[in-house]
């Protein structure tokens, strides 16, 4: 896994695949339009959509990288984000699902009105009149819900943010949510698939982990496919497209509910991204606390000297420090290192042989803690990483960002920019007329 991590042909071994699944869906979609999925009848949507998540967005990508970095499976999906989360980040995931939703909904109203008025005709599906039968609800859960969710995610937030992991975090959610708008290959569905493909991207960053985006993904497509399943069986829910339309009310009415609407889901969508950032790296200072201390529950060091001292430690250089890919002595190493290179004070850490908790010695006076964000309050010190140092902390800037991928590295890129925006911009002409 580490050899993967580190490998400096990621990024070209990711464009590259991604230029490949791009290819052969564009090569599906003319197969299908061409009518030679025909023969599968009322059956030809779940089996393209087998081809397209298992085949396509799953094995393609799997198959090519066990053959380029001659690694196990497993140590791929550990590579592209496949960490456990703790139920706090699941309950988070889930309610940024609802947001999501509403998200989408107000995105792709607002930009099917900006293309229409350029004189889009949208395509309009007449729904048929017998009802989604509960098996016919289950099919499509899993292929609308269930497959994309674990699929398109492994594709997206797990081989192209693995990969662009040696650019910098805004350059790394931009290029990853535009592939994914591209990726659908459709004008009507190429602009919320962009934003939301931001938004699960940056999810997956903060808590380092590719579940967060799986979760929402699927809430967000489940939703969906229920609201079509109760909309064809007069359930609960039937009448959302009608309630959320507010057909009812004036213009004016309107315009003030969609603006409330929208303020209520944009601080949610901020408050749930902090939320899960501050418990991302309340469990990562844990683990820190864990492996550099060997202290099993760091609970117990609340209020204490230790917890203090191990907080000074780890909000100066423990932050910057990947503890799913360093060993525990790298980590000791580093921060020793670190302290050491502070020609303003005089730092000495002991390390203690006969005891898991470290004897650290500081001359630090407490206007230089002061000046770095610290101070002798554990309170005080928690709450300045909350509010002061939160947001430069939630996308770090790294060695990379910098960093100029050369054009061998970014020449499929170019090529699946180039192939996706064809095929995007063919959709709208088509719309036209």
């Amino acid at each position: 896994m580490e050899d993967l991590l580190k490998n400096q042909k990621r990024l070209f071994w990711s464009n590259l695949c991604y230029f490949i699944i791009l290819t052969l869906f564009v090569i599906l979609r003319i197969i299908s339009s061409l009518g030679w999925l025909d023969f599968a009848g009322d059956y030809v949507d779940t089996i393209f959509s087998f081809i397209t998540q298992i085949l396509i967005l799953f094995l393609v990508p799997l198959l090519i990288y066990i053959f380029a970095f001659k690694q196990k499976p497993a140590n791929i999906f550990k590579a592209f984000g496949y960490r456990k989360i703790s139920p706090k980040i699941i309950l988070c995931s889930i309610g940024m699902g609802f947001i999501a939703f509403f998200i989408i909904i107000f995105v792709s109203t607002f930009f099917s009105i900006f293309i229409q008025l350029l004189g889009y005709q949208p395509y309009v599906s007449y729904a048929s009149n017998s009802k989604m039968t509960f098996a016919t609800f289950l099919l499509s859960m899993l292929t609308v819900a269930v497959m994309p969710a674990l699929f398109e995610e492994f594709s997206h937030r797990g081989m192209l943010l693995s990969g662009y992991s040696k650019l910098s975090s805004i350059r790394a959610i931009v290029l990853s949510g535009l592939l994914f708008g591209l990726m659908h290959l459709n004008i009507n569905q190429f602009f919320y698939a962009f934003v939301v493909g931001m938004l699960l991207a940056t999810c997956a960053l903060i808590t380092k982990s590719i579940w967060p985006s799986v979760i929402i993904h699927f809430i967000n497509n489940g939703l969906n496919t229920y609201l079509d399943y109760a909309q064809s069986n007069n359930l609960f829910g039937a009448n959302f497209s009608e309630f959320i339309s507010f057909s009812n009310v004036n213009i004016f009415a309107r315009f003030l509910l969609y603006s409330l609407i929208i303020c209520i889901v944009v601080y949610c969508c901020i408050w749930l991204l902090f939320k899960m950032f501050t418990i991302t790296k309340k469990e990562q200072f844990y683990k820190f606390v864990k492996e550099f201390s060997g202290i099993k529950d760091p609970n117990q060091l609340v209020d204490t000297d230790n917890l203090q001292e191990l907080l000074k430690i780890y909000l100066t250089q423990g932050k910057s420090i990947d503890f799913d890919l360093m060993t525990l002595n790298e980590q000791k190493s580093k921060n020793q290192d670190n302290l050491k290179q502070d020609n303003s004070d005089e730092i000495k850490i002991n390390e203690c042989c006969q005891s898991n908790i470290p004897q650290i010695s500081m001359k630090q006076n407490n206007e230089n803690l002061d000046n770095k964000g610290l101070s002798n309050s554990t309170q005080t010190q928690i709450q300045k990483v909350t509010f002061t140092q939160l947001i430069n902390l939630m996308l770090p800037k790294s060695e990379y960002d910098n960093y100029k991928p050369t054009f061998k590295e970014n020449f499929f890129l170019y090529c699946s920019i180039f192939l996706g925006a064809v095929v995007t911009i063919m959709t709208f002409i088509w719309g036209l007329f």
